[in-house]
This record gives structure tokens, sequence and C-alpha cells, in this order.
């Protein structure tokens, strides 16, 4: 994207916002101005609006997702500022790398109610959210910002909360059984569709459903003649979801949930280079409980997850090459994690709230390899999860202080020790002003910590020695709202430092290589948001500029990169909605993605190349209408105009598609 471009867009957001700020009129709903000013409990455990937070939040209200509910979970996020998710625009089953903020991936915390969740057995220990559809999610809140006082480990850019469907606590909307279910299909044979039970009495709101999603696909890897009959990687996915919640008293409720959600997909065997039989299967299963007592001054809260995730490659090829080709592969990873915690607010009366808390995360993993070639069998070494595990024990405190109106600063320490590498100190510091309600100035100084993962400690490529990734950021920014709340615009500049960046080195090291802290990492930018909802017209948009660099040491001296791998220095979103009729809503949304820079290996010169992937724009369009009380119908066609684009070199990415559906509530 050039900087022409660049600037155009800029202006156009500020501009667009300012317009909508200089408009008052409220949402006659009403239903603008509680989206706009939602509150937030991702923030710091506290329940807030998002005009008196200093932390920069997002939050995507179950209208919202219900609005998109053709697209993925790793879509959606992809249209907020700041995230860049390579895949979300692939074949159902590609792996969603999540970027935030020009960190890479496993800097960004996945909180699944409030609970942390990640493949133990990853080299990332990341979650992948192909495991999770939008059927499944209620509400979903992006904190941007280092947040590892209040949340721990690998909050380093961010936090990303999605919160899963449960019973209505509405007491209007009280109902012992209530039904829903939706059916949507498109192009490449995809069918997705969810059925519920959900109710609510006196004591008890529960919630169960189950979703089906398919698709026939179309070959994740590029054929570059077009003439290579690459197959079509299909996905089949099945996702089962029950949450319920017993309040026993007037002060103490209970909280119990579980999730199974499971799927296959077909791979292909790299860039370029189709694969018949190459089946890939994940398996994600969670249990999780709490206890939330509330009093005259707080709530105290317990929590405790129990989560199995299992990942299996079964590559049985039909193709059979010369020299040292595979004939045969399976590759399984499994871990199992487990968090407990326990905080409690305290209210301070006019002076604020205090938060204290402990938590425990516990993890551990076993891996098996084998395979079958011209050379004969090989089995690697395995890896066992009796020697696989890890433990790390955390302590917070944070202070939410106001003393003056508008006036809050939010300090707060955690104190972590990790059973491997020792024990971790990080802090944050939020001061805000909200002006004569108008106008949010916000300072967060806070520092992050990403722990070494099971893969980088214990693999043939693992280090016990590794220490773990620290980092320093800093935010500055300014938010203006209208006297009604029913727009706003924010701005903010943020800037991280990473220290001990956890780097796999692979030359010099026999007999395969292996992780060390080596680098130094920087990411900076700015992010522009804007939200409007004037009468029947409503307006998102946000446009982030990135820019970030490693520093290594190379024959004695640093030496200075760029390392927004994938990443692009300019990104634009653009929502526009107009509710033509109380029962017919249409929008728009355009994405602006500049260059990137990935790297490719060479198998003819055995080296690594980078590629300059080029700058592309799409367009969506979306439409509903409201039959009755009881039925909705919508439809979308996502990259309108088919453009041909690239997000990871020799793969490709959906042109033009199109889907219907019909959602059913009773």
């Amino acid at each position: 994207m050039s900087k022409t471009t660049t600037l155009l867009s800029a202006v156009f957001v500020a501009t667009t916002g300012l317009s909508a700020l200089a408009q008052t009129n409220p949402d006659p709903s009403g239903s603008g101005s509680r989206q706009l000013d939602a509150v937030t409990v991702t923030a710091n455990k506290v329940e807030q609006k998002l005009s008196q937070t200093g932390k920069v939040v997002t939050v995507l209200s179950d209208s919202i997702l219900q609005r998109y509910a053709t697209q993925s979970v790793a879509e959606l996020l992809s249209r907020q500022a700041g995230l860049q998710i390579v895949g979300a625009n692939g074949p159902l089953g590609t792996n969603p790398d999540i970027y935030l903020r020009g960190a890479s991936a496993g800097n960004t915390l996945i909180l699944l109610d409030g609970l942390p969740v990640y493949d133990p057995s990853g080299t990332a220990n990341t979650f992948d959210l192909n495991l999770l559809t939008v059927g499944e999610c209620d509400r979903i809140e992006i904190l941007r910002g280092a947040q590892s006082t209040t949340y721990g480990a690998d909050a380093v850019a961010g936090v990303i909360n999605i919160f899963t469907r449960r019973g209505s606590s509405s007491k209007a909307g009280r109902k012992p059984v209530g039904v829903t279910a939706s059916l949507n299909y498109g192009s490449y044979q995809t069918f997705r569709g969810t059925v519920g039970v959900s109710g609510q009495t006196e004591k008890l709101s529960y919630n169960v459903q189950y979703t089906r999603l398919s698709s026939a696909g179309f070959s994740a890897a590029t054929d570059r003649t077009g003439q290579q009959n690459f197959d079509k990687d299909g996905y089949q996915q099945n996702a089962l979801l029950a949450n319920l919640t017993l309040q026993v008293n007037a002060k103490l409720s209970w909280q119990i949930r579980g999730i199974a959600t499971a799927y296959t997909t077909d791979l292909d065997a790299g860039a370029f280079a189709d694969e018949k039989d190459f089946v890939y299967q994940n398996q994600f299963k969670q249990i999780a409980t709490g206890f939330t007592y509330r009093h005259q001054r707080g709530r105290l809260v317990l929590n405790y997850g129990l989560s199995d995730s299992r990942r299996t490659y079964t590559n049985d090829s039909a193709l059979v090459e010369t020299g040292a080709s595979v004939l045969y592969a399976y590759q399984k990873y499994g871990g199992l994690a487990q968090f407990a915690e326990v905080y409690h607010s305290l209210k301070l009366g006019s002076w604020g709230e205090l938060l204290t808390g402990a938590d425990y995360r516990f993890s551990n993993t076993d891996q098996v390899y084998r395979s079958i070639s011209s050379f004969g069998p090989y089995e690697a070494p395995p890896i066992g999860a009796d020697t696989a595990r890890i433990g790390q024990l955390g302590v917070y405190a944070t202070g939410l202080l106001t003393p003056y109106r508008g006036v809050s600063v939010e300090i707060g320490g955690r104190y972590n020790r990790n059973s491997l590498y020792g024990t971790v100190f990080t802090y944050s510091v939020n001061p805000s002003y909200l002006i004569a309600d108008r106008v949010k100035v916000f300072v967060n100084l806070s520092s992050g910590f990403r722990a070494p993962t099971l893969y980088q400690l214990f693999s043939p490529y693992g280090n016990k020695a590794l220490q773990p990734e620290r980092s320093h950021s800093t935010e500055a920014g300014l938010q203006l709202f209208t006297k009604s709340r029913n727009a706003w615009v924010r701005a903010v500049y943020f800037d991280r430092q990473i220290q001990n960046a956890i780097f796999f080195e692979s030359l010099n090291v026999d007999p395969y290589g292996r992780y060390i802290n080596f680098d130094r990492q920087h990411d900076h930018g700015w992010e522009f948001e804007v939200q409007s909802q004037v009468r029947r017209l409503s307006l998102t948009g946000n446009l982030t500029l990135l820019d970030g660099a490693i520093t290594t040491q190379v024959a004695g001296r640093d030496t200075t990169y760029n390392n927004l791998f994938r990443r692009p220095k300019t990104q634009v979103n653009l929502n526009v909605g107009y509710q033509v009729m109380p029962a017919l809503l249409v929008s728009a949304t355009l994405r602006s993605v500049g260059d990137r820079i990935d790297l490719f290996y060479n198998d003819e010169t055995f080296g690594t190349d980078n590629i300059t992937l080029r700058a592309y724009t799409t367009i969506d369009l979306f439409a509903e209408g409201k039959l009755n009380q009881h039925f909705r119908i919508y439809g979308d066609v996502r990259n309108l105009f088919n453009k041909s684009y690239t997000d990871v070199y020799g793969y490709n990415t959906r042109g033009r598609n199109a889907n219907v559906g019909v959602r059913f509530t009773w």
C-alpha cells in the first residue's frame, strides 16, 4: 500500500469520525448507544464501562456475532484494529496465526470464559481458533497491550476473551425452555448448522447446543500451472457446548461449563505442493467450574478448568517418489492443561477498588513420530508426559484508584514462579482522565512475559536453560465521545520492547539445532478507530500503522532487520451499515492490507528467499431480514470483485464466495 493511500485512509477515517461526532442524535432503539459504551470485564476482572477504563478494549457483542454468523472467529477478529490473523481467508482448517500489534504468534493470550486456553504440545502454545465456530460465542472482548500482571504468561501483546453462549439472565425474558437453530449454506459446498436449547428459572439458567460445519473446500496449495489437478482440501467439524449456572442463594452462584470440539481436514505437502492422502485431526475438550460470592463491598471468585488437546497427522502417501521420499508418516501430539484461580475485588468507597488474586497453571505433553521411507522405518525418541511438564504459580494485586471525579489510576504487580526457570515480576501503571464525560486521555506503562513452551524445552530441539521473553510496553491515547455516547473516535500510540526473544539456532548446533534466547524485538505504531450510530446509519472503522525490527548479533555486531513476517505495515478496515427498515439491514465492509514480507525455502537453491506479498483490498456485502419474531434470513457475498491475493506464499485464499442462512428463535 502506497504512502498516499495510507494518508488518504487516515484522513478518511478521521474525517468520518469527526463528522459522526458532530451529530449527537441517538439511535431511536437505544441499541447503538448501549453497544458503543458496553461493559467490559476483561480489562481488569472488574465490571467497567468502556468509557471509564483506561485500557484499550474492543467488545464484539452478540448482535455483531449473529450478523456475521457465516464467518469464522478468525475472520471476525482479523477485521479489528491491530490484529492480523494469517490463514483466516484460506480454506477451512488453515492454521490461523495471530499477530497482535506486530507481536509474533504465542504473544496473545486466548481466554475462554476468562480461563486461559492453549495447546501445550504446540511450538508456540497457541490456541487453534478453528476449534470454535461463531455459534459457540456470545461475546468477544479484545484487550490490547501487555496484560501479564492480571493474566500471567503469554499476555505480551494483549488478551482475547471469548465468552461462550449461556442461558438468558434477563428476568423480563425468563423462559424455562427456549430453542434456537440456524442453517447456513454457501460456496465450496460449505454447510453450518446449529441447534440449541436454553432456559432460565428462578434458580437455574442453562444452554446446550450442537454445531456441525463441513466444506468441500479448495486446494490449500497453489497450482503454479493450473494444470496439475490439485485436489480439494475438505473439512468436517462437530462441536458440543453446555453451560449451566445455579443461583444457590442471593449471594452465591455456581457455574459449570463443558465443550468438546473436533475437526478433520485435508492437508497439502507444502507451498505449491499437492498431497492426496494427508489428513489432520484436531480435538479439544474442556470442563470448567467456578463459584462467585457477591457481598456488599465486592465479590470473591474461584475457578478451575481442565483441558485436553490432541492433534494427529497421518500421511499415507499414494505418490511414491524416488530417493528418500516418505511413504507413510504418523505424528501425534497431546497435552493436558489445568488452571486454578481465586481472586477478590473489594470496593474502597469513593477511592476505588482493590483486586487481589492467585492462579496456578500446569501443563504436560506427550508426542510421537513414526515414518516409513525408502530408507526403511524410523521412530523419533518420544516425548513423555511424565517428564515434559511444567507448573507456574502467580500472585497479583491491582489497585483501581479514583481519587477525583474523572480521574482513574490503575497500579498493579504480579509475582510469578515457574517450576523450571524461576521467577518473573511484572507491573502495570495506567492513569486515565475522563474530562467532562467527553474526552478521555490515558497512558499505559506495563511489562509482560512469555514462558518457553514445552516443545521449546523438551523436544529434540529443546533447551531447558531457556529464559522467558520479557517485554516493556508503552501506550498513550486519546478518545473523544459524543454526549449521547452514540459515537467515538480513538487514537493510540504503542511501543513494545522484548528482550530474550526465543530464537531457533540452526547453524553450528549439532545435530538438529536448538532454541536459544538471542534477539531483541521492537514493535511500535498507531491505531485509529471510529464507531458511530446515527439514526439508521452505523459506522465502524480502524487504521493500523505498524513498524518493527529485530536486533541480533552477527560476527559480534548488532544487526537490525525487519521482523514483520507476514504482517502489513498498513491495514484498514471499514464497515458501513444501514437499517433500510426495521426488518431489513444492509452493510458493506472494506478491508485493505498493505505489502508484507514472506519467507520461502527454495528446493532448487537450498536457501531461503524473501518474497514480497502485494497489497490487496476486498469488499464484502451483507443483508439481514427479519421475517417475524421467530425467523431471520441473511446472506453475504465476500470478496465481491474476486480479488486474487496471497496471505502465505504458495497457498490459496478465497475468491468471490457467497453464503445464505436462516435463524430460528423460540
